[in-house]
C-alpha cells in the first residue's frame, strides 16, 4: 500500500491562482463508463444488478394448408445476477487560513479537480482495464503472442477475424493499447497514410485513429495491468502483468455508476472552523455472460484457471465427476481419465477430450485419476481452466 505523507503547504504570496498539474488524467475508457448498457442496468436489490437475457427458437416453414391450433412458448429468459463491489469515499478538511495564505490556490474547487484528475478517474480506468482483462482470461480470449512491428498487423487481422466470426460488428469495437504497441502499429509495414497537400502547410500526421474501422485508443502502460491494489487509491499489484492490447465491444460489458455524490460543510465549531468536503461514488464493471467473446486481450503470460474437481462413487465401475465451474455460452466442460495427474496449459488444444455428461457419470476401467477442463468452444477447444481428482468408483 502506498503511504501518503503530509507536506507543508506553500504560502507564497504570489503563488499562481491556477494549479499547473502536469498532464492531468482523463478517462481513457469513456466508451465503457458511458456505454449503452451502463445506463440501462442498475441495482434492484441492495448491491445486486440483475442483467436479463433472452433466447428464442428459430423460424420454421409455413404450412399453408393446415392450422393445427397448437402454439408453444418459443422463448426463454433468464437473469445474470452480479454484485457491486467498488463503494469508494474521499474527504478532506480545508482551513480557511490555508485558502487565504496560498492566494486562493488551496480551494475546494482546485482540491477536488486534482483528486478527480489524478485519483478518481484513473482509479476507475485501472479497475476497468484489469477487470476487462480478467473477463477475457476466464472466458478464453487471451492471446500471448509477442507483438512486434513485423507481426502486429497479421495478429490484428486474426483478432478481427475472430470477432467477426462471433457476429460482432467491427465498427462497434474499441482497441485499447499501450504506447509501446501503438508505436509498433505506426511502424508496421502496410499501414496506409493519407496526406492532405492542398493546404500549403507541410503537416505530417502519423496518428492511427482508426484501423479497419476500429477506434484506436492509446492508454498509459501503468493503467493497463491485470492486478491493482485499491486499498488507498490505486497501485499496481506485485504480481500484475502488462496488458498490451484489448479489443472490447462496449455492448458486451456493463459499467454502472449507481451512486455519486459530493457534499461540503461550512466551518463549524465541530470541524474547528474548517471547511469539510466529502465525496462518495459506487461503481463496478461486469461482462454479459452471453457476450463474453466481445472482450479479447493480449497479455504476456496468461494464467491457467484452477477447477476444484470432485469424484464420488456411482454405480459399479462408475464415478460421478463435478467441477466448480458453470460454463458460459461458448464454453463447456470436458474430461480425461488418466493414471496420473496431467498438466494442462492455458490455450492448450483439448479437442481429443470427452464432453463431461450433465450428470457427471463416467465409466472407469483401471484409471486412478480424472482431469476436468473448461474450454472455450468459440476458439476450438481452447483450455481455460482445469483440475484433477483421485477417482472414487462404485464396486
Amino acid at each position: 500500500m502506498q503511504n501518503f505523507n503530509q507536506t507543508p503547504l506553500n504560502y507564497a504570496v504570489d503563488y499562481a491562482r491556477e494549479l499547473a498539474n502536469a498532464y492531468p488524467y482523463l478517462s481513457y475508457f469513456s466508451e465503457i463508463w458511458a456505454g449503452p448498457n451502463s445506463q440501462k442496468y442498475k441495482p434492484v436489490n441492495g448491491k445486486t444488478v440483475m442483467i436479463p437475457s433472452m433466447t428464442t427458437s428459430g423460424a420454421r416453414a409455413v404450412n399453408r394448408d393446415k392450422i393445427d391450433g397448437v402454439f408453444n412458448r418459443n422463448f426463454n429468459n433468464e437473469y445474470q445476477a452480479v454484485t457491486m463491489s467498488m463503494d469508494r469515499e474521499w474527504d478532506t478538511l480545508v482551513d480557511p487560513m490555508d485558502i487565504q495564505e496560498t492566494n486562493q490556490v488551496v480551494t475546494i474547487a482546485n482540491i477536488t479537480k486534482t483528486f478527480n484528475e489524478f485519483q478518481k478517474i484513473p482509479e476507475m480506468d485501472a479497475y476497468a482495464a484489469s477487470h476487462l482483462a480478467g473477463f477475457a482470461q476466464s472466458f478464453g480470449t487471451v492471446d500471448n503472442t509477442t507483438l512486434s512491428a513485423e507481426n502486429i498487423l497479421a495478429t490484428w487481422d486474426g483478432y478481427l477475424a475472430y470477432m467477426v466470426d462471433q457476429r460482432i460488428n467491427r465498427d462497434r469495437l474499441v482497441a485499447y493499447m499501450t504506447p509501446n504497441v501503438y508505436k509498433m502499429l505506426k511502424e508496421a509495414a502496410g499501414i496506409t497514410r493519407f496526406i492532405d497537400a492542398g493546404t500549403g502547410i507541410r503537416n505530417i500526421d502519423r496518428n492511427v485513429g482508426k484501423l479497419d474501422g476500429v477506434v484506436i485508443k492509446e492508454v498509459p502502460s501503468d493503467m493497463m495491468k491485470t492486478i491493482y491494489d485499491f486499498t488507498v487509491g490505486w497501485t499496481v499489484g506485485g504480481s500484475a502483468q502488462q496488458i498490451n492490447m484489448m479489443l472490447v465491444d462496449p455492448m458486451a460489458v456493463v459499467a454502472p455508476i449507481v451512486y455519486e455524490t459530493s457534499m461540503m460543510s461550512a466551518p463549524t465549531a465541530q470541524s474547528k472552523g474548517k471547511w469539510l468536503y466529502y465525496e462518495r461514488y459506487y461503481y463496478d464493471v461486469f461482462a454479459l455472460n452471453n457476450r463474453r467473446c466481445g472482450v479479447l486481450a493480449n497479455i504476456g503470460t496468461p494464467v491457467m484457471g484452477t477447477l476444484n474437481v470432485t469424484s464420488v462413487a456411482g454405480a459399479a465401475n462408475q464415478t460421478i465427476l463435478a467441477a466448480d465451474a458453470t460454463p458460459l455460452l461458448g464454453q463447456k466442460l470436458v474430461y480425461q481419465l488418466n493414471s496420473a495427474d496431467p498438466s494442462v496449459t492455458y490455450g492448450q488444444d483439448l479437442s481429443g477430450w470427452t464432453d463431461l455428461p450433465a450428470n457427471g457419470t463416467v465409466t472407469v476401467d483401471s484409471q486412478t485419476n480424472a482431469t476436468v477442463a473448461l474450454i472455450n468452444t468459440t476458439k476450438g477447444a481452447f483450455a481455460v481452466a482445469a483440475g484433477n481428482a483421485t477417482i472414487v468408483k462404485g464396486s
